[in-house]
């Protein structure tokens, strides 16, 4: 949810397409210049700070957004060459996000994941600030 949260807030079409798609080539950071690594990194460094993850955790947590970032870019790849829209991907999108919570409730303590819970809604409700509807 994280992944997805962040990728709908920071990234754009990058010019290509007069579609705007929820990530795109550039990102939000200019086209071109979006970097998930980076991305990723300030995830973690944000979850870190309010959650205090462990060493272990931290690594776990990477994995699943590094491997979320690489389902996102095969799903917009797909949305791309198929032409279909954001809202067709939606259920999709919703399916990873559900996958991704999964494995992060198996990492985090209990504590850990009711504050997961509140950081996600305080990103969807800036997320519905910013122009995209929130999704629940």
């Amino acid at each position: 949810m994280v992944l997805v949260s962040a990728l709908v807030i920071s990234c754009n079409n990058g010019g290509n397409n007069s579609q705007r798609l929820p990530f795109g080539n550039g990102g939000g950071m200019g086209p071109g210049n979006f970097d998930p690594q980076a991305m990723v990194d300030r995830q973690i460094e944000e979850m870190d700070e309010n959650l205090d993850l462990s060493d272990d955790q931290e690594e776990k947590i990477r994995e699943i957004m590094e491997e979320n970032f690489e389902n996102m870019a095969a799903m917009r790849e797909e949305m791309q060459n198929s032409g279909a829209g954001f809202e067709g991907m939606r259920e999709k999108m919703q399916e990873v996000r559900k996958e991704q919570d999964k494995k992060m409730k198996e990492v985090l303590s209990e504590q850990q994941w009711e504050q997961y819970q509140v950081m996600q809604e305080e990103r969807r409700q800036r997320r519905g600030q910013g122009g995209f509807p929130p999704q629940n």
